[in-house]
């Protein structure tokens, strides 16, 4: 057995197997642990040792590192592969594991980010932001002290919604950093990536380094991460707008337009965030981009980190005015062609588990941080870290318009 060991809390999770096989992991997840499910419903992982000798008994990860890779199951709750995490990490840590990892690229729990007491956070300003929250806990910290007291020592996501907020709280818990001095949350950029995909995708006019390409804010918490693909894909003479939302409801957006709308016009349009659940936000953007008579953008296109595939959701993205959907599969969900309906004519996914088995490879076996690899030069590298997929259903599902995908940047 390899001294760093990929295991799920799932043993036939697609995105965990496609990371392990990424990572050259030549035994399965199903050889390495056994994930049982007693008669009462009780959860109990084991670890497969072989030869055990009275020496060997307890200590069969010694000297190992393990990487619990962690996403969304359509079999089993959020609630419940939280505990197999917790469940996993001990008896790692319990067979004499030296390093325990969870790779979990859309972070459990991290938007239940303030409870009734939290005073330390950006958004809490009033009694009126602390109210709403009475009576229930910070479940994002919660999480985190018990992933620690499980076994954790690191925790590795993707484009999380608040990273400043979520870091000082696993901060907060874990006080000292671990054997390898790495940050117990590691937050990976995406951003390179997203660069890349556009540049390569054969969406847009790229001549004048994008002078017909704009890149939109959906609201003021998505403009750093827009202005990262922005500024990673060159293209600098793209505008980028931001939209302004109140937010009256859980699924009642209104959008304040700014008179910068008008740089859209005539442009390809990329909309950038981090989240759909409903879709209702976007479908606003793109409704207001698209029907502005100071717009009348070229196409448009909107890109998501995370994707629930919910009912609201195929609704919204099946907006006339948008062109093409764009998303990973960090809720592996997306993948299934029967759940999305008529998105499956727009629907574009960049598979990315070779993406993560690098990150897995330099920042947590070699104790890098993220920007130490993701910086401007992965932008050319990403060409070999993710995949492209997509239905028949779409449009762009034939040879020829395949080919643009292996352009050179």
């Amino acid at each position: 057995m390899s001294k760093h060991i990929i295991v799920s809390n799932v043993s036939d999770a697609p995105f965990a197997l496609g990371v392990g096989y990424a990572h050259s992991q030549e035994n399965d997840i199903s050889d390495i642990i056994a994930l049982k499910t007693f008669i009462n419903n009780e959860f109990c992982p084991r670890f497969l040792q072989d030869h055990v000798t009275e020496e060997t008994l307890g200590y069969g990860l010694e000297g190992k590192s393990v990487y619990i890779v962690s996403s969304h199951s359509a079999y089993y709750s959020r609630n419940e592969l939280a505990m197999r995490n917790y469940l996993i990490a001990s008896a790692a840590k319990e067979n004499g594991a030296e390093f325990v990892a969870l790779v979990e690229p859309d972070l459990f729990y991290s938007a239940q980010d303030r409870g009734p007491r939290t005073l330390d956070h950006p958004q809490v300003t009033d009694f009126a932001s602390r109210e709403k929250f009475v009576g229930q806990p910070c479940s994002a910290e919660m999480y985190a002290q018990l992933l620690k007291t499980s076994g954790v020592d690191c925790v590795m996501t993707v484009h999380n919604h608040k990273p400043d907020v979520m870091s000082k709280i696993y901060q907060n818990v874990y006080h000292e950093g671990n054997t390898r001095n790495i940050p117990p949350l590691l937050n990976l950029d995406i951003s390179p990536l997203i660069a890349n995909y556009i540049l390569r995708s054969g969406f847009v006019r790229l001549w004048n380094y994008g002078e017909h390409v704009g890149f939109v804010a959906p609201d003021e918490g998505a403009v750093e991460f827009v202005n990262r693909v922005r500024e990673f894909s060159g293209l600098h003479n793209s505008v980028l707008v931001t939209f302004k939302k109140t937010r009256s409801g859980q699924r009642d957006v209104t959008l304040n337009i700014s008179e910068d709308v008008e740089l859209l016009k005539d442009r390809d349009i990329f909309i950038l965030d981090d989240m759909v659940r409903t879709g209702g936000t976007i479908a606003a953007n793109i409704s207001a981009i698209a029907e502005s008579k100071r717009c009348r953008p070229k196409n448009i296109f909107f890109y998501s980190t995370h994707t629930t595939i919910s009912q609201e959701a195929r609704e919204n993205l099946n907006s006339p005015y948008l062109n093409q959907f764009i998303t990973s599969n960090t809720i592996p969900g997306v993948l299934n062609r029967d759940v999305q309906g008529r998105l499956r004519k727009k629907i574009i996914i960049l598979k990315i588990e070779k993406w993560i088995a690098n990150a897995i490879r330099h920042c947590l076996k070699e104790a890098q941080l993220p920007e130490d690899i993701y910086g401007i030069n992965s932008v050319t590298q990403s060409d070999e870290l993710y995949e492209v997929d997509l239905s028949t259903k779409n449009p762009l599902h034939n040879k020829s318009r395949i080919q643009q995908y292996e352009l050179t940047i």
